[in-house]
């Protein structure tokens, strides 16, 4: 199995093999790793199982879990990371040791527009590092500090997932935003900072994961997207401590069932044709 992991890592010199890797973070050989794969946080493969064919378990963890499904013929796997970017991040470089070729992350993004709703989609073209574990993927032992760099998506991919976002959105009646999010490692320390990463850096939500997804992607050569869910929307004072209504939650997850992971399916099946 081609290990896609750079060479300055220095694994090897640790006895630490491609397998190990795979074994240590996914549960499983690299082979059991479809070329197509899905990373949720801290869902679960329950909200995909009316939408796929089939759904079975790889690998089970207290954190992590690995399922395989089959949709219209094709095998996805999906992964759940846990949250955070250090979880995520791990995840995406050891799929640089598998067959996967192709990620999509979703997961809930907090909103950062008065006029977003929890449950409207949100698609990162973009990602800004407000996170800690992206210092480790540069070669240098100390690296320059890459706080508030951008990571980027793959451009095809995204198109493609904006797509079938914006058939789903318009057949739904769900709003559908576009644009850069920031990744940050504490949920009590953001919100001071929030105004600067929205009138500075065009921030429209905030989450956790997908600044390290996007660069680990890039560095073993795999192609990621995002998709993302409001869960709640910091200007209207709808945080994850205060604010939201049950009614709004409710519509959430309907739609988090129901939309959500069959916008993920096709767009990894428009990818196989």
């Amino acid at each position: 199995m081609a290990d896609r992991l750079p060479s300055f890592f220095d694994l090897a010199k640790y006895g630490i093999s491609s397998d190990d890797v795979v074994q240590a973070y996914l549960g499983c050989s690299p082979a059991e790793i479809c070329e197509s794969a899905v990373i949720i946080p801290v869902w679960d493969a329950a909200i995909f199982e009316k939408h796929v064919d089939s759904t079975t378990p790889v690998f089970e963890g207290r954190t992590r879990a690995v399922w395989r499904m089959e949709y219209h013929g094709e095998r996805l796997s999906l992964i759940r990371s846990g949250i955070t970017a250090a979880f995520a991040g791990d995840i995406v470089l050891a799929l640089g040791c598998t067959p996967c070729e192709t990620l999509l992350f979703s997961g809930s993004v907090g909103g950062l527009l008065p006029t977003m709703k929890i449950g409207d989609f949100l698609i990162a073209e973009s990602s800004v590092c407000g996170e800690g574990f992206s210092r480790y993927l540069e070669p240098e032992v100390m690296p320059r500090d890459c706080f508030l760099d951008t990571a980027m998506t793959d451009a095809s991919l995204t198109s493609r997932l904006a797509r079938a976002a914006q058939d789903a959105s318009r057949q739904h009646s769900i709003a559908l935003h576009i644009g850069t999010v920031v990744s940050v490692d504490s949920i009590l320390a953001q919100f001071f900072r929030l105004n600067h990463f929205r009138e500075h850096h065009g921030c429209i939500g905030v989450e956790m994961e997908t600044s390290a997804t996007f660069k680990a992607a890039n560095l073993v050569g795999i192609r990621a997207a995002a998709l993302l869910q409001v869960s709640d929307v910091i200007p209207t004072k709808k945080s994850l401590f205060s604010g939201r209504t049950e009614q709004e939650m409710v519509e959430k997850e309907r739609i988090k069932t129901n939309v959500l992971p069959k916008i993920l399916l096709e767009t990894l099946a428009a990818n196989t044709q």
